[in-house]
């Protein structure tokens, strides 16, 4: 053993990485709140950069979805995994781009919504504040399908595998979990409307999954799918969606009876109530339902709730999309809705 130790630490020196140290490597990788560009609040949303540090070319995959995260609560030992659904498992020479320091083009950028790559409690412990975040951006080994960021024509041992941005702590971000009433009477809701966040692969597939439940003691509703609403926010902007309203009085049996944990539920089709391409790009979706409930039955004397109400945001997130990887550059997305 004395005889191959010197052997074995030149074969761990030759199959070093040239860069050892970030500070040695030719591209510098960054993670920041979005709002720390521009001041405007968007939670969740941060902004990658991948810019080179030197004059020579670097090629460099940007990929958001090469992006994950290691969520570890506020005074917990517990750690959350997240990952974006679509992460490649090889790199997409579309993805390919040649940077250099000072080019016009400038460094890679595009945010990213961190509802996009966690979910359930991961989620829940990023919105209430104080969890330590790592980030990682590439792959645990590289391999000649496996890479980050390379110089043309360096060989393979100095290809780089992954970027690790600096670790950073999650702000709190309120949540609204009311429901309100919309124009008409003043008042406190008698009845809770909920809409289920959900992720879907395409918009084609996305059901929105509604409840209406009696906010105390029991309540009668009247409800049918028309009687919804839901006001989106996406990359292309506002949209809302909504079927056109029937006609006539319901008989009596059609009136449901909801008490705090039986609601009346509904699910959904998003094709039939919002605008063709609505959910056209992958991205996280935030949409607020309404709904209408116009008939109180009291030619049956059955004193149903009445009015318009809207219940707390929830999100979709479409995982693939119909039109493949689509840029999210910051200048062009104004408000940064995704």
């Amino acid at each position: 053993m004395r005889v191959l130790a010197p052997a074995l630490a030149a074969i761990t020196l030759a199959l070093a990485p040239a860069f050892a140290h970030a500070e040695d490597e030719p591209v510098a990788i960054t993670l920041t709140p979005w709002n720390a560009h521009d001041g405007v609040e968007r939670p969740f949303r941060y902004i990658v950069e991948v810019a080179a540090r030197g004059a020579e070319p670097v090629e460099v995959v940007a990929d958001r979805r090469l992006l994950r995260f290691e969520v570890r609560p506020q005074e917990s030992r517990r750690r959350f995994t997240c990952r974006h659904p679509a992460a490649p498992s090889r790199v997409s020479e579309s993805r390919v781009r040649t940077l250099r320091a000072g080019d016009a083009e400038g460094p890679w950028r595009e945010w990213i919504d961190l509802r996009m790559y966690c979910t359930g409690r991961a989620l829940d412990a990023l919105a209430g504040g104080g969890a330590s975040v790592e980030a990682r951006y590439g792959w645990p080994r590289r391999a000649r399908t496996r890479w980050v960021a390379r110089r043309p024509e360096a060989p393979l041992r100095e290809w780089i595998a992954h970027l690790d941005p600096a670790p950073f702590v999650a702000p709190a971000v309120p949540r609204d979990g009311t429901t309100t009433r919309i124009g008409g009477e003043d008042g406190p809701s008698p009845i809770d409307v909920s809409l289920t966040s959900t992720s879907a692969r395409t918009g084609a597939s996305l059901v929105l999954r509604t409840a209406i439940r009696a906010r105390e003691g029991s309540e009668r509703v009247y409800t049918r799918p028309d009687a919804w609403s839901f006001r989106v926010r996406g990359p292309l902007g506002d949209v809302v969606c909504r079927a056109a309203m029937g006609g006539g009085s319901p008989p009596p049996d059609l009136f449901r009876r909801i008490t705090t944990r039986v609601a009346a539920r509904e699910a959904l089709d998003a094709d039939y109530f919002c605008p063709e391409h609505t959910f056209e790009l992958a991205g996280v979706y935030e949409v607020v339902p309404e709904v209408t409930l116009p008939h109180s039955g009291e030619e049956w004397d059955l004193g149903a709730v009445t009015g318009r109400f809207r219940g707390p945001l929830a999100t979709m997130r479409i995982t693939r999309g119909g039109r493949g990887y689509v840029e999210q550059i910051p200048e062009e997305a104004g408000d940064g809705r995704e």
